[in-house]
C-alpha cells in the first residue's frame, strides 16, 4: 500500500482502518534504509517526538509531500 500524506497530519480514515488508535512508537525508514524514532498519537492522527529530527534530516520544507509505505502498523517506509 502506497499513501501521499501532508507532512504531519495523516489522513482520519486511514489511519482508523491501517494504525492504532492509541500513542506508539514507530519506525520511519528512510530511502536510504536508514531508521528514524517517532511518536505516532493515533486520537490526533499525527506525528509528534522524533517527526521534528526526520524532517530537518531530510531537509523538507511546508508544501512537501511524502510518499508512506506502511510496512507493518508501525513501521513506515518513507
Amino acid at each position: 500500500m502506497f499513501y501521499v500524506f501532508m507532512i504531519k497530519n495523516l489522513p482520519t480514515k486511514f489511519c482508523k482502518e491501517n494504525l492504532p488508535d492509541n500513542v506508539v512508537n514507530v519506525v520511519l525508514e528512510d530511502e536510504k534504509g536508514l531508521e528514524h524514532q517517532a511518536i505516532y498519537i493515533g486520537y490526533r492522527a499525527s506525528l509528534s517526538g522524533g517527526w521534528r529530527g526526520f524532517v530537518l534530516a531530510h531537509n523538507l520544507e511546508i508544501g512537501d509531500a511524502l510518499v508512506f509505505e506502511l510496512i507493518e502498523p508501525v513501521k513506515w517506509k518513507v
